[in-house]
């Protein structure tokens, strides 16, 4: 029989424990007193009046097996990676000094709840060894002049803009190379930067750019480098990862040149591993009682820099590449509670797409695999249930989709299975006043079934198993002041 070690030592979990009783109880006498005297007491100083502190809670637990290929001996495709963790984020912003400087600042951080030592890999506690962690996650000065925000230090980065009065599927994604990755684990992925956020021509341009030095993973307690902080967060972190990124320069844009409209845009140069270009072209058609029908296209090209890392092996410099993929995406609401989508995606038989510092804008993210590999040929269909008109903020969401004619890095001698994926999400949110305002819990199925001839790494050979993965996740933020 094999048993289950919980990591992380008992001092810890005391404490940890007594800090979370503690605030919730300050967030609740905080929030009871916000209730009654929404009339604080102001000092007339922007700096302190202006200031936010808080605490986002969350829990959360991951749990995705498959029992692999009973034919392939040895079973290399079983495995397990489960794990859960409660804790979240302390944060706190100032108010503005001279209309002009303000700071922020977040501490994260986690629990281990259930933390089976033989199964790390789970986005929430820390890998390998299962454990909690904390670490100060943003750190920051933010510059303010009108429209325009620099900020310099520890920070999340997010550039989305979405088109109003649509579901918008991927909403929930980072529409972004670089982004927080929020995947509604623990944590989000956390930068060392220099960003720029700005606005133009009667704010329908919203334009940013930055220069990103360090990456924190979504289960991490160290900043590190581009290459060993966002690449295979499956081998990481490992002493024998010892590539080197010196930063990540980008820019891009959103427009939006009416109402029913908008282009994105976007070039992001990642030193010694890759180059990305994206684009993006979204259009509604409204109609009565806020019913409508969207199409949507984009078109992605990737291509190596500097020692390849993407294509080498542990830190190794890897062969030259370049790709792209192209995508459509359609979406509707014919009656309030009913929105169908649908997208599909041919990528270049030149190699797979990356995206190691967010999810990603592609249309073809689902539920366990994220972005295309070489030559596949992607379909999803989906359809959301908004049941608001009977329980408010419940929602159903649904995909099934397939991914067909992949292989390694380009080479169609080196085939991948193709991939069936089914996922489901039953979403709430608390819509009620009070302390439970806005708190969001989620429950997730979703399964993959992998079948055809594979490359694992020595040799070609058929496969046919199944993937499932379980999760279920809560938060709730609690404001102080």
């Amino acid at each position: 029989m094999r048993h289950m070690r919980v990591r992380g030592g008992l001092p810890f979990r005391k404490s940890c424990g007594a800090a979370l009783v503690a605030m919730l109880f300050a967030g609740t006498v905080a929030a009871q007193t916000a209730t009654t005297d929404d009339k604080a007491e102001k000092t007339g100083t922007p700096f302190w009046d202006d200031a936010t502190l808080g605490y986002m809670f969350r829990v959360a637990s991951f749990n995705r097996s498959s029992t692999g290929d009973p034919n392939i001996t040895p079973n290399t495709f079983a495995f397990k990676q489960a794990g859960a963790g409660v804790g979240g984020w302390l944060y706190g912003t100032t108010g503005e000094l001279a209309n002009f400087l303000s700071f922020g600042a977040t501490y994260n951080f986690v629990e281990p709840i259930w933390s089976p030592e033989q199964y790390p890999f789970n986005f929430i506690l820390k890998d390998t060894s299962q454990s909690g962690y904390g670490v100060v996650g943003e750190l920051n000065a933010r510059l303010r002049y009108e429209n325009n925000t620099f900020v310099i230090g520890r920070q999340t980065i997010r550039n989305q803009w979405f088109m109003d009065g649509v579901y918008r599927f991927f909403n929930k994604l980072d529409q972004s190379m670089v982004g927080p990755r929020d995947i509604r684990g623990m944590q989000w992925i956390t930068y060392e930067a220099a960003t720029l956020q700005g606005r133009a021509f009667d704010n329908s341009l919203r334009y940013y750019a930055g220069y990103v030095t360090g990456v924190k993973q979504v289960n991490d307690d160290k900043f590190r480098n581009l290459y060993q902080g966002g690449w295979n967060v499956f081998t990481y972190p490992s002493a024998s990862r010892e590539g080197d990124s010196d930063g990540m320069a980008y820019v891009g844009m959103n427009w939006k040149p009416n109402n029913d409209s908008m282009i994105s845009a976007s070039y992001h140069n990642v030193q010694n591993m890759v180059n990305m270009v994206y684009t993006d072209f979204d259009y509604v058609f409204r109609m009565e009682d806020s019913k409508y029908f969207r199409v949507g296209a984009q078109w992605m090209y990737q291509e190596s820099n500097g020692q390849s890392l993407m294509r080498g092996v542990n830190g190794s410099s890897g062969p030259s590449f370049n790709t792209n993929y192209g995508g459509i995406y359609l979406e509707a609401r014919p009656v309030k509670w009913w929105i169908p989508y649908a997208m599909a995606g041919l990528t270049s038989d030149h190699n797979q797409i990356y995206s190691p510092f967010s999810i990603g804008p592609s249309y073809l993210v689902q539920r366990i695999g994220e972005n295309s590999r070489a030559g596949e040929r992607t379909w999803i269909l989906g359809t959301v249930f908004d049941f608001s008109s009977w329980v408010n903020n419940l929602s159903l969401d649904m995909t099934y989709g397939q991914r067909t004619n992949r292989n390694v890095d380009g080479n169609s001698s080196l085939p991948v299975a193709d991939w069936d994926e089914m996922a489901t999400d039953l979403i709430y949110i608390f819509p009620q006043d009070g302390f439970f305002k806005n708190l969001r819990a989620r429950a997730r199925y979703a399964k993959v079934w992998q079948k055809g001839d594979n490359w694992n790494g020595t040799t070609v050979q058929y496969v046919d198993y199944s993937t499932n993965d379980v999760r279920f996740d809560m938060q709730l933020n609690i404001p102080f002041k």
